[in-house]
């Protein structure tokens, strides 16, 4: 007699799911937004993402990469824009325009017949002629431009740091010049004979022969900053898009989200000026691909996702061209966000609020349809004064990660990313107010000092005697009693405490890690982290867990000891659900905890949301299939792009989704199945029943062969109360060593039992005999 069982005696019979409407367990959907909005829409109200690259065709009509969007989009003479190829989803797919997949095409070149582009994220280089799509060229290393002159195809194969050349075809490759450092955009002179490139690692600009393949520093002295004058004297920051006048002076975009600008390199005597730029940030953000028809140049404004338009001989002849907003923000009609990161629930569970683009919004808990803001703008910054309270639009954050709802539920505490700090909003005026951090404001840079202590308003120094220092964090979560919020300081690979209570307001004291990387339990300071970007609390409020992004863990911190155990995770990355010691994860990024006791976690690496159930000790799958892109679909099936915050409502998961600019709706309906089938056992020594003697064991041990389906590696087996020493061949058969010696003659049932607690038994399958 066959049994079918699973630990702790749960049974889960296996539906096939026939459509998502049914709403099985893991079914996904889409809560709010669109990964690509804007067909056939005016240039003014198209909303782009991060797209880094334009090019005019013949006819006039502008294409863009619409980078982040993985699409291909035009706009006609008239300003209408329309999507060339690409629905907004990251992937590879070929054929026609309509179903094509891009990833994060970086570079764009028009000819009178077709469209050429750089498929960055697919190594690749793609075409686009009429209706269809198809790979020219692979295995590249993140190319980041393509140019045709004439019959021949010029590739900047930036990983590699190269200049390739093809023909149109795509044929076969041969290198024009290779040492080239991050080269980002280039430009080819009229007569064809060479490239300028922004050779952005060297902070050059570099002309290349493209007959003899030999380099020429233009421009640069070779290091970092923001110098004009003399081409042999001028520095820049951050080189990206270049442009060849037909009077042969040069444009390149610069910027480093501080000092951005168009600057203007004249040949003739080689002098570099700024042409253009913008100190509010709201033209010239983080500048790229620059193309030019007619006298006027159209400029890539990639942090703001715009194009302007200047007028060649007047900069300050200038208008914003296409681009309504940046990462598709819209507050209904339809109600879009972008790249959104965090939700919370408001305490009277009718609405949601949520962070994305520099700001954070409401909307209704149930089927919202409009969305308005609370503080925050799309243009990241800070305030100049942390004694003055700014409101709604007027507030700046940079990179507002996490946000936290406050006991009363009047405010939310705000992890302000890239501003190293701590804000605090008050939800029904917008205001927003300073409550810890210290140092650099709107910085992504190596280091902004790791140190325990006290609130130091307007203190933009680093390592001042007796300040509280956050590098870059990323995820809170306030105490049982509402008077600490616990802050995952990624940066400085440490576990801080935050007091919001009156007493000490502001305080700061770490509980666990020490700023320095590591994967080490212990307690408090003893205890390393390696890059922590989530937390959350037990039902209790006794435990804290971390998700250790870069230990590929989650850890467990005993509040009033400060105790760090790591709970799930090897330390390796990949995928496996199984028991606490076995499974395995892949960058897990954020994490919440259900009322049901259970813990959700999103993964980056595996583009997977999983579960953590105590009650049965295992990991469990709870949708995604682990492909990169987008789709609604069943629990395996299901695909998203960067998931990063969670919503835990009664039945689904909320998810805020990056990079496709979506907040996906999961059902949690039911009990959630194993990810894997349980194992099946169909017999011993390739039969239904196996007789071994006692005799024949020559160091009391003895091995057979048990047969059947679903075996994992790290199982397990047993012989009645026995256990087995079990060594896995395949999914269908494993090898069973016995302990002989110390089983005495008689009938067994034979179990294997997988690492994640499924077994099957064969009853009376094994017989030992004298």
């Amino acid at each position: 007699m066959k049994t079918h069982t699973i630990l702790a005696s749960i049974l889960f019979t296996a539906v096939a799911v026939p459509t998502v409407a049914l709403a099985e367990y893991g079914d996904t959907t889409t809560f709010i937004g669109q990964p690509l909005y804007g067909h056939n829409v005016s240039r003014t109200a198209a909303i782009f993402d991060f797209p880094e690259d334009v090019a005019f065709s013949p006819s006039g009509y502008l294409y863009i990469a619409d980078t982040f969007n993985h699409a291909i989009r035009k706009i006609s003479p008239g300003g209408t824009v329309t999507t060339v190829a690409g629905n907004g989803g990251y992937g590879s797919k070929n054929g026609s325009v309509s179903k094509a997949r891009f990833a994060y095409p970086r570079g764009i070149d028009v000819t009178d017949t077709a469209i050429f582009i750089a498929d960055s994220g697919n190594n690749a280089i793609r075409k686009i002629r009429g209706t269809k799509v198809k790979t020219i060229i692979s295995g590249l290393n993140a190319p980041e431009d393509v140019q045709v002159f004439d019959t021949t195809l010029y590739i900047l194969d930036t990983g590699n740091g190269k200049i390739l050349k093809s023909n149109r075809k795509g044929g076969n490759l041969t290198t024009v010049t290779s040492d080239l450092s991050d080269p980002k955009k280039m430009d080819i002179s009229s007569d064809g004979q060479y490239a300028y490139i922004a050779n952005t690692g060297t902070y050059q600009v570099i002309r290349v022969n493209l007959s003899t393949g030999e380099k020429l520093v233009i421009a640069g002295t070779g290091s970092s900053g923001d110098v004009t004058g003399s081409c042999s004297t001028a520095k820049f920051n951050n080189l990206w898009g270049i442009y060849m006048a037909d009077d042969n002076t040069l444009y390149v975009s610069d910027g480093n989200g501080f000092t951005d600008s168009i600057k203007k390199i004249t040949l003739s005597g080689c002098t570099v000026e700024t042409f253009a730029s913008d100190n509010n940030m709201v033209s010239v953000n983080f500048p790229r691909g620059i193309d030019a028809k007619d006298g006027y140049m159209y400029v890539v404004s990639t942090g703001i996702s715009i194009i302007q338009k200047y007028n060649l001989s007047d900069a300050d002849d200038d208008v914003l061209y296409a681009g309504a907003n940046r990462f598709n923000t819209k507050d209904a009609d339809p109600l879009l966000t972008g790249n959104p990161k965090s939700m919370v629930l408001s305490l009277d569970k009718n609405w949601i609020y949520f962070s994305e683009n520099n700001m954070i919004r409401k909307m209704a808990k149930k089927n919202p349809t409009s969305a308005t803001l609370i503080a925050g703008n799309v243009i990241d910054n800070y305030a100049p004064n942390d004694t003055d309270t700014r409101y709604g639009a007027e507030a700046r954050f940079s990179d507002p990660l996490s946000i936290t709802l406050s006991l009363d539920g009047n405010f939310l505490y705000v992890v302000d990313r890239n501003n190293h700090r701590i804000r605090k909003v008050d939800i029904e005026s917008g205001g927003v107010s300073y409550l810890t951090g210290a140092g650099e404001i709107n910085s992504t840079g190596d280091d902004n000092g790791y140190a325990d202590g006290e609130r130091c308003p307007d203190t933009r120094e680093l390592d001042v005697d007796g300040c509280a220092y956050f590098f870059r964090p990323a995820a809170s979560v306030l105490s049982e009693d509402g008077n600490y919020l616990y802050v995952a300081d990624a940066g400085n690979h440490a576990i801080r405490r935050v007091t919001v209570g009156e007493s000490g307001y502001g305080d700061v004291v770490t509980i666990a890690g020490n700023g320095t990387a590591g994967f080490v339990n212990g307690t408090g300071t003893s205890a390393t982290f390696n890059t922590p970007t989530g937390i959350t609390m037990s039902n209790d409020g006794e435990t804290l867990y971390v998700a250790d992004r870069e230990n590929h863990a989650i850890r467990a911190i005993d509040i009033s000891s400060s105790e760090v155990t790591t709970l799930v995770g090897t330390g390796s990355a990949g995928y496996q659900d199984a028991d606490f010691d076995h499974a395995v994860l892949s960058y897990p990024e954020s994490l919440t905890m259900g009322a049901n006791g259970k813990i959700y976690f999103s993964e980056v690496g595996s583009q997977r949301i999983r579960l953590i159930n105590f009650t049965q000790g295992v990991t469990k799958l709870v949708a995604g299939s682990g492909t990169q892109g987008y789709r609604n679909s069943d629990r395996e099936r299901a695909k998203f792009n960067n998931p990063k915050g969670l919503l835990k409502l009664k039945k689904k998961l909320l998810v805020a989704e990056l990079y496709n600019d979506t907040i996906r709706s999961i059902s949690t309906a039911g009990t959630e199945p194993y990810t894997d089938p349980a194992p099946v056992v169909t017999g011993l020594c390739s039969a239904s029943t196996c007789t071994v003697s006692k005799s024949w064991s020559t160091d009391g041990t003895l091995s057979i062969t048990v047969e059947g389906s679903g075996f994992r590696y790290g199982a397990k087996g047993y012989a009645g109360n026995y256990e087995a020493t079990v060594y896995v061949s395949s999914e269908n058969a494993v090898v069973f060593r016995m302990p002989m010696s110390s089983m005495p003659a008689g009938t067994y049932t034979v179990r294997i039992q997988n690492s994640d607690g499924q077994y099957d038994d064969l009853s009376n399958a094994l017989v030992i005999t004298n």
